[in-house]
């Protein structure tokens, strides 16, 4: 028997409250299983773009830099070039 046939015999019997009630949760469930689809391919996507080598070498090439120094300040985002340091 399968967990759906299970489901569907444990609540055939319930009250029309319960039976709301069953059927609230397993939409809400159904939701949320959503949205964490879309949350692990994020994630997914995430890791391969920080899988990529170059990614990573850029990264400590720029921890490097601030380490020894080589920085530019920009005083002000929204001006960038008149505001460099």
């Amino acid at each position: 028997m399968t967990t759906a046939e299970q489901i569907y015999h444990t609540v055939k019997e319930l009250p029309e409250p319960a039976l709301r009630e069953v059927l609230d949760f397993a939409e809400f469930l159904k939701k949320k299983n959503k949205r964490g689809a879309l949350s692990a391919k994020r994630i997914s996507e995430t890791d391969n773009y920080f899988a990529n080598p170059k990614v990573i070498e850029a990264i400590e090439r720029g921890k490097a830099d601030i380490k020894a120094g080589r920085v530019t300040k920009i005083t002000d985002p929204n001006n960038i070039w008149d505001s460099i340091q």
